[in-house]
């Protein structure tokens, strides 16, 4: 059996951004630093949280980039310093989420924040207190112990991991999603699904993290086109954000080449979940392909999660759902522009995905995977 790290405190209701004050207060922070991008400026969200802290002096910096970069992460240092800042409040999606595990060292260590994407072991435990209060129901960045920074706009991720990176709280309130437009719902809803299928599926072995992982895709199939239908669905909009805090917590198993493919993807400025689901057919036809009966018995269990009708493989399964909640099948479909098999593949192999993969592919079976992925 794997060992997994333990959870950061999670306080998961509607409303429960109302308790950030006294948590800041027992945590003695007395005066964070809000990140947050502009979008969620421009909806109110920000005042939210204001409102909601209105007897701290608070500092925000809402110039957080769709996909987290070194750039935007030195622009939130810069206010941290200026404004004497004691802590941090991430107020967003994965690209803020991720952002503030960067920050959080970036504010006590002495060298450039890549230096530490480069070589994460040089990370110690002198970090900032951190808070995460996600308003996306996807990525599961609320809670776990990595992310992926691109050092700039179009370059790939590098890694930050390390369990100094987790955030100390994830502050889940469903009403904070309800704003969340249909194609992000659609998007970050399946990310989520994405999450739980390849933590289900890695070589770890965890039946108690792998009945939350098969739960968290049953929320979200059956909730996730009332969501995209109807933004206000609070009952839906619950079940979402508690399937991509299961999500999270499924990554600590470790993910596999569906995520290898939305690594390579990401020099890209496509949206992560939009390309993790049309991605994941073309990995599940691979791992049919492969004949291993173990891994077959663990498709059929994500079939039944998935409430599939008998007949219906979890390929086609996937790829019928995205098509009903508006996704794009292939990624081809989602505008991406490269089309170099060879390079692509030779990218892939390298990736840490890789080493909790339940099948590791070759160079090319992952030129083959890229080339129905791509459609």
């Amino acid at each position: 059996m794997s060992v997994l790290p333990g959870f950061p405190t999670v306080i998961f209701d509607y409303g429960a951004v109302g308790q950030l004050a006294g948590e800041l207060k027992t945590r003695g922070i007395k005066r964070p630093l809000i990140i947050t991008d502009k979008g969620l400026t421009k909806h109110g969200l920000v005042d939210t949280l204001r409102d909601a802290l209105s007897e701290f002096p608070i500092a925000i910096f809402d110039g957080i980039p769709p996909n987290p970069t070194v750039g935007g992460i030195e622009g939130a240092l810069t206010v941290y310093k200026e404004q004497d800042c004691d802590g941090i409040i991430a107020l967003g999606g994965g690209s803020v989420l991720d952002s503030g595990k960067a920050l959080r060292v970036a504010a006590t260590h002495p060298e450039p924040v890549i230096e530490y994407l480069k070589d994460p072991s040089k990370i110690t435990a002198n970090v900032v207190p951190y808070i995460t209060i996600p308003t996306t129901a996807g990525t599961g960045a609320e809670i776990t112990i990595g992310g992926g920074i691109h050092p700039a706009p179009g370059e790939h991720q590098l890694g930050i991991r390390s369990p100094f990176v987790q955030p100390d709280l994830a502050i889940c309130d469903p009403d904070l999603t309800l704003t969340l437009p249909p194609v992000l719902t659609a998007g970050t809803g399946m990310d989520a699904l994405g999450h739980c299928v390849e933590g289900f599926l890695s070589n770890s072995v965890n039946p108690p993290t792998e009945a939350i992982a098969l739960d968290g895709i049953t929320r979200v199939v059956d909730y996730i086109e009332r969501a995209v239908a109807d933004g206000s669905d609070r009952e839906a909009r619950w079940h979402l954000l508690m399937a991509a805090l299961q999500g999270g917590m499924s990554i600590y198993m470790g993910l596999g080449p569906v995520h290898v493919l939305g690594h390579v993807f990401a020099d890209s400025p496509l949206h992560h979940g939009a390309l993790i689901t049309a991605s994941a057919p073309a990995v599940i036809r691979f791992y049919m392909s492969k004949g291993d009966a173990a891994l077959d018995g663990k498709l059929d269990q994500l079939c039944k999660a998935m409430r599939l009708p008998a007949g219906t493989d979890l390929a086609t399964g996937i790829t019928e759902l995205n098509t009903r909640i508006g996704l794009p099948s292939s990624v081809r479909a989602l505008g991406y522009p490269n089309d170099d098999l060879d390079k692509l593949a030779g990218h892939a192999e390298n990736i840490h995905f890789n080493f909790t993969a339940p099948i590791r592919p070759t160079r090319d079976e992952y030129r083959d995977i890229f080339a129905d992925a791509l459609g």
